[in-house]
């Protein structure tokens, strides 16, 4: 049964070129109550304990795949994206990172 991490809840968002969303989240295959991570430990815990496949913006990345290319990727529920999914999203051809809800998702009245 997957589950939200404890500490946080991401979510990265990709926009296409020509509009596709794909969505992406940090979800575990063995979510636990609290977060087994101290102060300053890096992010090992998160595969071994809770099993997390990925951070947010690769699993975004998995399901857009080549409509990755040219696109915008949002993240919320972090105020930074780590130097690995930054790599990643750009690898992937990515224009552009915003640490926001994406403007797609706001509704007018």
């Amino acid at each position: 049964m997957t589950g939200p991490c404890a500490k946080a809840i991401v979510r990265c968002t990709i926009v296409s070129v020509d509009g596709r969303i794909f969505n992406g989240d940090n979800s575990c295959q063995n979510p636990q109550p609290v977060c087994p991570r101290s102060p300053g430990d890096g992010y090992e815990k998160c595969v071994s304990i809770c099993q997390q496949e990925s951070h947010a913006e690769v699993s975004a990345l998995r399901v857009a795949g080549s409509a990755a290319i040219g696109a915008r990727a949002y993240v919320e529920g972090r105020s930074y994206s780590c130097r690995k999914c930054q790599e990643a999203l750009f690898g992937a051809g990515v224009e552009s990172i915003s640490i926001s809800a994406p403007k797609v998702w706001q509704k007018n009245g």
